[in-house]
């Protein structure tokens, strides 16, 4: 086989399986959360560690075939791929996207059981019949159509990566600046606290909510607010409560949004 046509499955076969991952971590968060919302890291309808996922199983496990030994291998191979992720993202950037802390059987809230029975499920499915339809389907393709598709879903990711990547290095520098300034509120808080207890909080709460509205607004951006919402688990390693102060007032936007167009509506 070509060198070329070799990389274009391969590369192809690792779209599918992330293309195939977004749908089902969308479609469960829809489930789970009643709303859409993006679960991809990346902008466009991928998410990437389903695609090295299925490659690992794929390529480590190709001469299993037992339903039950494919269920676990891929299951330890998924995991241990999602557990280095986990920290290499976090040694990179600062930010855990997920935690399964509070999830039971889980190491280090990097992984937990029912992730493992989840893969394990899935990667099973893909060896034994999704892969070989699928490779029976693209082999039937002309070298035109490999080349044309490989190659503008290869542009599309290299605009896509580039712009998720810019918006990742900043991220944790732009946390860190707001959880600095809200530190700092708290702190004239503490220091300019009288008698008049209730008062104080009320006007420190209030301040505190327009400060982290401005930085929401203006702070982060679009891609940064997005990745907040499709990671629920997500905390930053230097201020654990940050995320989840932003998020709450991200949630409490979008309910007066929603209310003032059922308003308007009416």
């Amino acid at each position: 086989m070509p060198m070329l046509k070799f990389v274009e499955l391969v590369f192809l076969t690792w779209a599918l399986y992330s293309c195939i991952g977004w749908i089902w971590e969308t479609g469960l968060s829809i489930v789970v959360r009643r709303r859409f919302v993006d679960r991809g890291v990346l902008i466009g309808p991928l998410c990437p560690i389903y695609g090295f996922g299925a490659l690992l199983v794929l390529v480590l496990l190709h001469d299993v075939n037992n339903p039950v030994a494919l269920f676990l291998s891929s299951g330890v191979v998924a995991c241990t791929l999602e557990y280095v992720s986990s920290y290499v993202i976090e040694r990179l950037h600062h930010v855990r996207l997920w935690d399964y802390t509070n999830k039971p059987f889980n190491i280090n809230g990097r992984v937990y059981l029912n992730g493992f029975i989840a893969f394990g499920a899935g990667a099973t499915l893909v060896k034994l019949f999704v892969q070989p339809w699928f490779m029976g389907m693209i082999s039937q393709w002309s070298p035109t159509v490999l080349n044309v598709i490989s190659g503008c879903i290869a542009v599309l990711l290299a605009v896509d990566a580039s712009l998720t990547a810019a918006s990742s290095w900043s991220f944790d520098t732009r946390l860190k600046r707001i959880s600095e300034d809200v530190n700092k509120l708290h702190a004239e808080q503490v220091a300019n606290l009288d008698h008049r207890v209730v008062a104080a909080n009320e006007h420190f709460e209030e301040r505190r909510q327009t400060m982290l509205d401005t930085h929401i607004a203006h702070t982060l951006n679009w891609q940064q607010r997005r990745l907040m919402q499709a990671f629920p688990g997500m905390r930053s390693v230097r201020d654990n409560t940050i995320v989840d102060q932003l998020r709450e007032r991200m949630e409490a936007r979008r309910s007066r949004r929603d209310h003032a167009d059922g308003q308007d509506a009416r």
